[in-house]
């Protein structure tokens, strides 16, 4: 039995004066589910987001919740929040201030309870009684968490939450961040330009480019199966030979296979990425690159030959 679609976008489009951002894009997203749009900057996911919550209306097409349509509706009745790049956190407030805030504005029954067993969620009640200045960008993310889902929206819609935080905390906050989606249930929509970020945390990933949709899918179907060129490029490093696409981690350097020789080698870590050129047959002179264990030594000049199974062959 399918999952339930809790948010539907139907044939939606946005222009803007000098551009149209988005164009006729058609979405079911089920509920339970954490969504993300993914896409370069200026792709039109944002634009989709502000479509949603109500701060943009759309040009044409429609948009539906709960089986409700939505886009006549000004944002407070839609049953959606919203989690900026900034966190938007009232510093004046404590972490309960800033939770409770929304509740105490509704006038919500049991708000207290409520935000107590938020607070617990997102493992903040030991610091309910900080200002969002005595806490790290991690817990500042979780308090802006912990104020949308206390609402209990349908869905919950974040757009680039995790882009303030360096780095090292964006992996960590990453898997919290999936966890507590698992935790509360609550449907996320997720926007994102960072391919790692959404391969790593969605159940369903929707591809953009110049406002349009280039492929829904699991993050093992569009990165293993991407439909045009622009989503296997998008989703990592690709190798193009004779129109073929071949992942870099697909390609084995072995004692026998086409000829090449190697032109550089990086040293990341966990592993070596490999440079070569390849040096007869058709595709004489293509650059191809593979992904090595760290421990395989390889040298600026050595002739090597590479090769790949069939079915890691991209068609696209």
């Amino acid at each position: 039995m399918p999952p339930e679609t809790v948010l539907q976008l139907r044939d939606v489009s946005k222009d803007f004066a000098t551009q149209r951002a988005v164009a006729d894009v058609s979405l079911d997203i089920p509920r339970g589910a954490f969504f993300s749009l993914l896409g370069p900057s200026g792709c039109g996911k944002t634009t989709i987001l502000r479509m949603i919550a109500g701060f943009e209306t759309p040009t044409s097409g429609e948009v539906w919740l709960n089986g409700q349509r939505i886009d006549p509706l000004p944002p407070y009745q839609r049953n959606v929040n919203t989690v900026f790049q900034s966190y938007a956190l009232f510093p004046h407030l404590t972490v309960q201030g800033n939770v409770e805030f929304g509740l105490r504005r509704n006038r919500v029954a049991e708000a207290e309870k409520r935000v107590r067993e938020v607070l617990q969620q997102v493992r903040l009640e030991a610091k309910a009684s900080r200002r969002p200045s005595e806490l790290s960008g991690g817990e500042r993310q979780r308090v802006a968490l912990a104020r949308a889902i206390v609402l209990q929206p349908d869905v919950l819609l974040l757009d680039e939450p995790l882009s303030a935080l360096d780095p090292q905390l964006r992996k960590q906050v990453r898997g919290e961040l999936r966890d507590l989606q698992r935790r509360v249930g609550v449907t996320f929509l997720f926007v994102t330009h960072d391919q790692e970020e959404a391969l790593s945390m969605s159940d369903q990933i929707a591809v953009m480019n110049a406002g349009a949709l280039e492929q829904v899918g699991t993050p093992r179907e569009v990165y293993a199966r991407p439909r045009t060129r622009f989503v296997a490029d998008f989703l990592g490093a690709m190798n193009w030979i004779d129109g073929i696409g071949v992942r870099p981690e697909a390609v084995s350097i072995c004692p026998q296979g086409r000829k090449a020789v190697v032109t550089g080698v990086t040293y990341l870590g966990s592993f070596c990425h490999v440079a070569m050129t390849l040096v007869n047959g058709e595709d004489g002179g293509e650059t191809i690159h593979a992904q090595v264990a760290s421990g395989d030594a390889f040298t600026a000049g050595q002739a090597v030959c590479v090769t790949w199974n069939r079915e890691d062959e991209v068609r696209v």
